[in-house]
């Protein structure tokens, strides 16, 4: 019977090994992310039969088409805004150089009415003194004073009035230049003024054809309605 213990506990003890749970050793320097580092190969890599299937669903293509419309015609939307408001700038700087251009034609016609009459009234002023030069208008002259020389005095007096006539004509030349000048000027503004006024008036066309809604698109023969 002893033997035969002796020889039940050495057969049994190999078992006994095997079942006893063997103690790892600590690792000396761990992973930061065990859960990311499988260093024991615990999870084993899945199976091509078991990842999930992506199929083609008739909705999310249609969802993805709208989606992708949609962009376009923001974008479009976008693009017009953009060319609108270019166009906006381009009309508030015509309108200022409008405005201006006014302001400048209203300084030119001011000038110019206050040198036409400065000219007229030189012009009477030049009649005038002429029309008292001829010898009707001297004789009429001389009568006024009392004098013993009648052509001595007359010819004094037409002196006089031909020295009044040449200290107008140095003006007279003057204002005629100025006139000219501002005629020229405001012949050149007029017409710059009326080039902004059409350009104005294309503005005006250009945002009111932005502004518009988008004619419908035609259909081509054959093409089915798409149904929303």
């Amino acid at each position: 019977m002893v033997f035969t213990l002796a020889f039940f506990v050495a057969a049994s003890a190999p078992d006994l090994a095997a079942q006893t749970p063997r103690q790892q050793r600590p690792v000396k320097n761990p992973p930061q992310y065990p859960h990311i580092l499988d260093l024991e190969k615990k999870q084993a890599p899945e199976s091509k039969a078991d990842a999930p299937v992506t199929e083609t669903v008739p909705g999310v293509a249609s969802a993805l088409v709208r989606s992708v419309e949609t962009l376009a015609n923001e974008l479009r939307t976008l693009v017009l805004e953009m060319r609108a408001l270019n166009v906006r700038q381009q009309a508030q700087l015509d309108l200022l150089r409008l405005t201006r251009g006014d302001l400048r034609i209203d300084t030119y016609e001011r000038e110019l009415k206050g040198v036409t009459q400065r000219l007229t009234q030189i012009e009477t002023d030049e009649q005038n003194l002429r029309a008292a030069m001829t010898p009707e208008g001297l004789a009429a002259q001389v009568q006024q004073f009392g004098t013993v020389n009648r052509d001595e005095t007359m010819r004094q007096i037409k002196m006089n009035l031909e020295a009044r006539v040449n200290f107008l004509q140095p003006e007279k030349e003057r204002l005629q230049g100025r006139e000219a000048e501002l005629k020229l000027l405001l012949a050149g503004l007029h017409g710059a003024n009326d080039d902004t006024e059409r350009r104005i008036q294309l503005i005006e066309d250009a945002l009111r054809q932005l502004s518009a809604p988008p004619a419908p698109e035609e259909k081509k023969p054959g093409t089915p309605e798409r149904k929303p």
